[in-house]
């Protein structure tokens, strides 16, 4: 039942229907000025449009409608007030086309629509723009993926098995919960196990087979994630969500941002990077801008008198912003051509972390950058020649005993496993974690760009998996993690004995400064984040044994493993 109040000359209207094409009905919030015609903001949410949770990082309604927006926050499918079942991602292009042009339609709206939002509300912006709908005008995505499988649900292979558990029982299990059951006792009882098997995430999901978990809490508040577990290769139930072949189809301005600890990033630099070269209008094409800071997935909403610390790592005064500020003066100057709040010259602003100051951009990837090699060395050495000589490095991988996951761009419940730079050195004392260092440098080195590794791998499994961690070590001994990856591999039976894979580590914008040094980390796990592979070429959520993996990593010679950095040595371009 929808209700309307009057405050200081804005309207709030609760729980208005909106239809659906399939007859489903979806319930918004409106906040608005009392009289007028005005441009809608519309943000669609799972997590419920009254709460906090469903206006992360995002504009405030109120804020914006006094500046002049009808602001709708509708809950998305199955969530909440709106009618439905919930299956991630599933309806969001198709509600919200709809969603957009009910809103055009209303006597307050002046037949235009942009679309803001955060991660899941984010999503719903991507999928909805692919649709093309007439009335809407701009988007910004804040930490958007382009993909659902590679950087989403699965990384290099492997499964983000403790993102999407936090996801499952902590960011949507209690919205799920509600709608099964009205009983305020049966409720409490289901929201018990939510937080035990949160508050013991690391415990919970040791379980092999990972299957096993669908007879607990996990199945009852998402039992879409273990279909996810199924479709462990990227096929045409991924292509079908995917927004990256679908760039061509778009043709409004976006804002793009996200954070280097972020694991979202990825796909956020995607999607500037495709709809920026295939938008389907010069404008469109020339309207892509991109802001990428030195937060996690939780950037700060508005500016205070401090600075950002991320882990352990403090990023200094610069590194706050008022990203809703910000967005509303990026609204402004795509809805009313209003520029005097917009201070941004260039289409790429970056944070320029070691440095701790941002930087404008023409262009991302920059176009100066030089992709350097760094070779892997004999005796844990990290150089820019290629080693003459060649001796494989071994370990071995006990998937009873993984790799802790120690900071980096995840989403695993922070309150346990702190986001972004932790320091590294704890886990150098493992015999399963290869350890190079490079000299200490002389002057700062810049890396700005997409970062990968190629190594050569052999492996006693026919299945099994590879991490790499670019790590800056201090003049103080501590390591801290700038970029990770991870690259599930099969390996051939009658192949040789020797593989070359590419493990992509994500971007990032780092001046490694002078007196630190570069380090890497190889090893075989990163949990909980990802799933374990048991190195039987058995899937990790079906039932069967795990064994141990004799490892190997080429050094020097026709197997030299290395890591391929974007070098910037040229001063930025002058805005």
């Amino acid at each position: 039942m929808d209700t309307m109040q009057t405050v200081n000359n804005l309207v709030i209207e609760r729980n208005l229907d909106i239809p659906m094409r399939d007859g489903a009905i979806l319930r918004a919030d409106v906040y608005r000025p009392t009289e007028g015609k005005w441009p809608v903001l519309l943000q669609r949410t799972p997590y419920g449009k009254e709460g906090a949770p469903g206006l992360m990082v995002a504009v405030g309604p109120v804020r914006a409608a006094m500046e002049g927006y009808a602001v709708v926050v509708q809950d998305t499918r199955g969530r909440f007030e709106s009618e439905g079942d919930f299956t991630p991602f599933l309806h969001e292009g198709d509600d919200g086309a709809d969603t957009i042009a009910w809103a055009a339609k209303q006597p307050w709206c002046d037949g235009r629509v942009a679309m803001f939002g955060s991660s899941y509300m984010a999503a719903t912006q991507m999928q909805a723009v692919v649709r093309t709908p007439p009335a809407l005008t701009a988007i910004c995505p804040v930490q958007a993926s382009s993909d659902y499988y590679e950087g989403r649900s699965y990384r290099g292979g492997a499964f983000e098995l403790g993102a999407l558990v936090t996801l499952v029982l902590w960011a949507l299990g209690s919205g799920t919960l509600r709608r099964k059951t009205s009983d305020p006792q049966a409720y409490r009882k289901l929201f018990g196990k939510l937080g035990a098997a949160v508050s013991n995430l690391e415990q919970f999901v040791a379980s092999a087979p990972l299957s096993e978990l669908r007879n607990t809490i996990l199945g009852e508040a998402g039992p879409f994630i273990f279909e996810w577990m199924e479709h462990d290769q990227p096929d045409d139930f991924w292509k079908s969500m995917s927004v990256e072949h679908r760039y061509a189809q778009t043709n409004v301005p976006a804002l793009h941002i996200s954070s280097w600890y972020d694991p979202f990033h990825v796909g956020t630099l995607r999607n500037y990077e495709g709809m920026r070269a295939s938008a389907a209008t010069p404008e469109a094409r020339a309207g892509q801008t991109l802001i990428i800071g030195p937060w996690g997935h939780y950037p700060p909403k508005i500016s205070l008198l401090g600075s950002v610390r991320i882990a352990e790592v403090d990023f200094g005064l610069r590194s706050f912003v008022d990203l809703e500020g910000i967005q509303l003066a990026w609204f402004n100057r795509q809805l009313k051509g209003d520029t005097a709040g917009w201070t941004q010259r260039l289409p790429v602003r970056l944070f320029v972390m070691g440095r701790n100051v941002w930087r404008e951009e023409e262009t991302w990837p920059l176009e100066r950058a030089q992709v350097r090699p760094l070779y892997l060395g004999k005796a844990g050495s990290l150089a820019w020649d290629t080693p003459v000589e060649s001796e494989p490095a071994r370990y071995d991988f006990d998937p009873t005993h993984p790799v802790p996951t120690r900071g980096g761009a995840h989403l695993v419940l922070e309150a346990l496993f702190p986001q972004g730079p932790v320091d590294q050195r704890e886990l150098e004392t493992r015999p399963d974690v290869l350890v190079y260092t490079s000299e200490t440098l002389r002057e700062d080195l810049e890396v700005t760009g997409w970062v990968e590794a190629e190594l050569w791998v052999a492996s006693s499994a026919p299945s099994t998996d590879f991490t790499v961690k670019l790590i800056d070590v201090w003049p103080t001994g501590q390591a801290y993690n700038v970029v990770d990856g991870i690259r599930r591999v099969r390996f051939e039976p009658s192949g040789s004995s020797w593989t070359k894979i590419v493990v992509e580590l994500g971007a990032t914008c780092m001046v490694f400064r002078a007196g630190h040094a570069l380090r890497v980390h190889i090893s075989s796990s990163n949990f909980p984040r990802f799933d374990i592979n048991p190195n039987t070429g058995i899937a990790p959520y079906l039932p069967g044994e795990r064994v141990i993996a004799h490892q190997q990593v080429g050094i020097g010679g026709i197997v030299a493993s290395r890591l391929l950095l974007p070098v910037v040595t040229d001063p930025p371009p002058k805005p």
